[in-house]
């Protein structure tokens, strides 16, 4: 594991994660083992901006391990994870490559006791492929939430999805 790749994943403790995160990213396939032992650090701030690299870098197993953070203790934490899943479905690096990215999305957007989690994870769902489950799930969150704007939320992906469709 190279020094350089550690001394920027300790420097996502900060406020500003992004530059330290984006030249991990810019790292590649020789910053991944850096970030990986990132992810189980015990500074949320670290863990967070590793959520963000490994979406960018979005191999199979990054992604793989990227889907453990969706159940992080800290929201932050989880809330980057799931949008950084989300990007990479988006971008076909999620999806094809084995990761089935929409359970993670569902469970953070029925359960997760962060709004906020739940708001990402709801528009996470919007980006996916057009498939039955996501509109179902979209309905219970829908039935089922008490936070107004995660159904309004809801109810425009299932607007979009029908337009897309």
């Amino acid at each position: 594991m190279s020094s350089r790749y550690e001394a920027l994943v300790a420097s996502l403790d900060g406020n500003d994660f992004y530059p330290p995160a984006m030249e991990l990213a810019g790292g590649g396939a020789e910053a991944i083992p850096a970030i990986r032992a990132g992810m189980s650090h015990s500074n949320w701030r670290i863990r967070r901006g590793c959520a963000w690299a490994l979406g960018q870098l979005a191999d199979e197993e990054s992604l793989r391990r990227l889907t453990l953070l969706t159940r992080d203790p800290k929201k932050k934490v989880r809330k980057m994870a799931i949008l950084s899943l989300g990007l990479a479905a988006r971008q076909g690096n999620g999806s094809g490559r084995g990761i089935d990215s929409v359970p993670h999305f569902a469970y953070s957007a029925l359960h997760d006791p962060s709004v906020r989690v739940r708001r990402v994870a709801v528009l996470m769902l919007l980006l996916q492929a057009p498939e039955r489950r996501v509109a179902r799930i979209l309905r219970k969150v829908m039935a089922t939430e008490q936070d107004p704007k995660v159904v309004r939320l809801a109810e425009w992906a299932l607007q979009q999805r029908g337009k897309r469709a």
